[in-house]
Parts: C-alpha cells; sequence; structure tokens
C-alpha cells in the first residue's frame, strides 16, 4: 500500500514534456539547457536528434527506433489529416495501426517509468508520434494540449491530474 502511494504521489508531482523536432535551420537558433536533469527519449530522425543534442548538451540522450514517426504511407497533405486517415483506414504501404499503437503504449510507459523516478522527462519526436502520445497520456490523465497538431520547436508540458 505505501508503494502504490509513493508511486502515486511521484507521479503527481511529475511533468511529461514532449518536445517537437526543429526544422533544419532553426535548430542553432534553440536556447541551450544546460545542466543534468532526465535523460531525454529521441526519435532517430535526424533533425529530432540534433534538436536534442542542441537543447539538451548535457544530458543523456537515449535514441530509439520505438521513438520514430509512425510510417503513415505514401498520402500527401497535412500530417493532421494524414494521421487521421492513417487511423481511420491505414495504408498497405505504412505501418500497421496495432504496431504504432504498441509503439505508443511502450513509449507512454517509458515516460512514466522516468517520471516515478522523480525526473521530469521529456521526448523529442515527430509530430505524428507526439500527436498519438498527447492523446493516450491524457487518457491516462495526464493534461496538457493534444488537440492541435504540434508545430517544428514547439513544447508541450503534461502534468498528472487526480
Amino acid at each position: 500500500m505505501t508503494e502504490t502511494r509513493e508511486n502515486k504521489q511521484s507521479i503527481e508531482s511529475a511533468s511529461i514534456t514532449l518536445l517537437c523536432q526543429a526544422r533544419e535551420g532553426a535548430i542553432a537558433r534553440l536556447p541551450r539547457e544546460a545542466g543534468q536533469g532526465a535523460t531525454v527519449l529521441c526519435a532517430p530522425q535526424p533533425l529530432a536528434v540534433a534538436t536534442a543534442q542542441r537543447l539538451f548538451p548535457d544530458r543523456r540522450i537515449e535514441v530509439k527506433t520505438l521513438y520514430a514517426e509512425p510510417d503513415l504511407g505514401t498520402a500527401t497533405g497535412f500530417t493532421d489529416l494524414r494521421l487521421v486517415r492513417w487511423m481511420l483506414l491505414p495504408s498497405s504501404g505504412g505501418e500497421s495501426a496495432e504496431e504504432a499503437r504498441r509503439r505508443v503504449v511502450d513509449t507512454s510507459v517509458r515516460l512514466i517509468e522516468i517520471a516515478k523516478s522523480h525526473q521530469d522527462p521529456v521526448l523529442v519526436a515527430g509530430p505524428a508520434l507526439l500527436r498519438l502520445v498527447a492523446f493516450k497520456l491524457n487518457a491516462i490523465g495526464f493534461m496538457g494540449g493534444f488537440l492541435l497538431g504540434f508545430k517544428p520547436g514547439e513544447r508541450r508540458v503534461f502534468r498528472y491530474q487526480v
């Protein structure tokens, strides 16, 4: 019982930051956040890695394919519309909805695991994955913006609500 109460208290005081990878020309203008902190989870896309390295030069950066953008297939258009279309009817050339759902759950679990250790985790990734993770975090009690898509370089903070 005590362990459950302690975990709940550590989650209540934690925040999770989702940060969209910046555009190539904007990375050099991002302000550095020097000093130690929680591990930064990072997608393998070159822009995501460059964004994380620029912003968090003193932190450990965990780059994994788990945090990569979902493959929405070859359809064109705004990411938000492509994501909704893919969620309703995934294209045959893209990632299956089940595979992406599993990666979103695993990513959310990793973020919460870091938050439980009394640190504020950061995920640097592309807009489609961040949108899916934002939906998941809101579904499990972390409040933050999830209706609008992420813009390059945009940061959103999610806090647990009882």
